[in-house]
């Protein structure tokens, strides 16, 4: 039942990226780094010029280049 509760108190996180972008991997690796889980979703045509960018639950939180601080503020809970 707890796993559950954390799952569902869990931000939805997205990165969206595209491949050969090192900007990306650098994002990947922030995000491995912090031990997040997220989902990732290559070449969306919304972002194509802007990539990475990163959602929590809807919201665009970071975009190119990623800002470590501002993404932490953005995901509170899910950093240790």
């Amino acid at each position: 039942m707890a796993n559950l509760m954390a799952d569902l108190m869990s931000p939805r996180v997205v990165l969206y990226s595209k491949p050969g972008c090192h900007l990306c991997d650098d994002a990947r690796g922030l995000l491995d780094g912090w031990g997040i889980a997220y989902e990732v979703i290559d070449s969306d045509p919304r972002y194509d010029l802007r990539v990475p960018v990163v959602e929590v639950d809807g919201r665009v939180v970071a975009e190119a280049p990623i800002d470590e601080r501002a993404l932490a503020r953005a995901l509170p809970r899910a950093r240790s």
